[in-house]
C-alpha cells in the first residue's frame, strides 16, 4: 500500500475546509497497518498530524507518520505539530512537500532530528505531483492560482448555436473534470453559463469535497431557482455590476466597480485572496474565457477536446489564444493545456 497516497486521499477532505491553511492529510502506520488518519480542520482547528495522532491514540508510540506537507514547527493559530509528533512517540516521519513558508521550510527536520526522529522527503505520485502548487503560489504572491477549463468539439464549438444542452465530452473526460474540481476551494462560472446550463458544479464519482461556488455575472440578473443556490450552508458568491436583491439570504453578492472586465476581474481575485483561497477553478464560456485571457490574470488553461463534431455552434476563439499543448488522452477525448508565465 502506498501510504503517502493514502495521506493525500485524506488531504482531499480538507480542501475547501482548511483555507487559508493548506489542505493537509496524515496517516499513522504501525506494523504495516493504518492505525490513525486525519486532515486539517477549519482555521484555528487542529492540523492533520494532530488529528491523525488523536485517532491513533496509544498506537502512535513507535509508529510512522506519513504527511503530505512538512510538519509545522512554529506557534501560529495552533501549537507546532512537531511538538505533538515528539510527544506521541512517533519514530519516523515521511512528508511529500516542503512548506514554502519561511517559518517552516527545512526547520522541522532539524527539530525532529534533535528528538531522535528521522524525517524523509518522499516523491508524491503523478496524480498528486501538483497538489501544493496553488499553496506555493499563494505563499509567494498572496493571490489565488487561477485554473480555467473549457470543453470543445473537434470542430471548435463549445455549445449549440441556440445554447440547447449538448454533451461534448465522454466519461473519462468527465471523470477528469471531477478530479480537477475537487482540487479547488472555489469554482466559478460566468452568468451566461449559469443561465444556459444551470450547473451544479459538484464532485461526483470520486472522493473529495465539492468546491464552494461563485458566479461572475456582469450585468445579468440571476434567478434564485438556479442549482448554484441549492446549498443554504454554503452561500454562493455572486460578482455583479447590478444589485441582486432577490438573492438575499442565499448568496453573497459583491458589486463590481467598473465596466472594464480586467478591473472587475482584479476585484474578483482580490476577494478570493482576502478569503485565503489558494486555487480558483473557472469553468468558462466564450465571453468569460476571452475576458480572462485578455486580462492576463490566469495561471493555467485546460481544453478538453472531443472527438465529436457539432457542425455548427458557438465558437469561443478570436485568434489571440495562447498556444496549447496536448498532455493526455482521455479515452476518445484529449486534454490540452497552456501555462501563463506570470510571476
Amino acid at each position: 500500500m502506498n501510504f503517502i497516497n493514502q495521506a493525500f486521499e485524506e488531504a482531499l477532505l480538507a480542501i475547501g475546509v482548511s483555507y487559508p491553511n493548506p489542505a493537509v492529510g496524515a496517516i499513522v502506520v504501525k506494523d504495516g497497518r493504518i492505525v490513525g488518519k486525519g486532515h486539517t480542520q477549519v482555521v484555528h482547528g487542529p492540523h492533520a498530524e494532530v488529528m491523525a495522532l488523536r485517532d491513533a491514540g496509544e498506537a502512535a508510540k513507535g509508529a510512522t507518520l506519513y504527511v503530505t506537507l512538512e510538519p509545522c514547527c512554529h506557534y501560529g493559530r495552533t501549537p507546532p505539530c512537531t511538538s505533538a509528533i515528539i510527544a506521541a512517540g512517533i519514530e519516523r516521519v515521511y512528508f511529500a512537500h516542503r512548506d514554502p513558508n519561511p517559518l517552516v521550510f527545512g526547520k522541522s527536520e532539524k527539530i525532529l532530528a534533535e528528538a531522535g526522529i528521522v524525517s524523509t522527503y518522499v516523491e508524491p505520485s503523478p496524480e498528486f505531483s501538483r497538489y501544493f502548487e496553488a499553496y506555493d503560489y499563494f505563499v509567494k504572491t498572496k493571490s489565488p492560482f487561477v485554473e480555467c477549463k473549457m470543453a470543445e468539439s473537434a470542430d471548435g464549438f463549445i455549445a449549440r448555436e441556440d445554447r440547447s444542452p449538448v454533451r461534448i465530452t465522454a466519461d473519462m473526460a468527465n471523470a477528469w473534470t471531477a478530479k480537477w474540481r475537487r482540487m479547488a476551494e472555489f469554482i466559478l462560472v460566468g452568468g451566461g453559463t449559469a443561465l444556459a446550463d444551470n450547473p451544479h458544479l459538484t464532485v461526483r464519482g470520486v472522493s473529495g469535497n465539492s468546491p464552494c461556488r461563485a458566479v461572475f455575472c456582469g450585468s445579468q440578473v440571476l434567478p434564485s431557482t438556479l442549482s448554484l443556490f441549492d446549498d443554504p450552508q454554503k452561500k454562493t458568491l455572486v460578482f455583479s455590476r447590478n444589485p441582486q436583491p432577490h438573492l438575499e439570504g442565499i448568496a453573497e453578492v459583491h458589486l463590481l466597480p467598473s465596466q472594464d472586465f480586467t478591473e472587475n476581474w482584479k476585484c474578483v481575485l482580490d476577494t478570493f485572496a482576502s478569503l485565503g483561497v489558494h486555487r480558483l477553478a473557472v469553468e468558462t464560456g466564450a465571453t468569460l474565457a476571452q475576458g480572462i485571457l485578455n486580462s492576463g490574470l490566469w495561471n493555467r488553461f485546460y481544453i478538453l477536446r472531443s472527438a465529436k463534431t457539432l457542425g455548427t455552434g458557438l465558437s469561443w476563439k478570436t485568434g489571440k489564444e495562447p498556444k496549447y499543448q496536448k498532455i493526455e488522452n482521455l479515452g476518445e477525448d484529449t486534454l490540452w493545456t497552456a501555462l501563463n508565465p506570470i510571476p
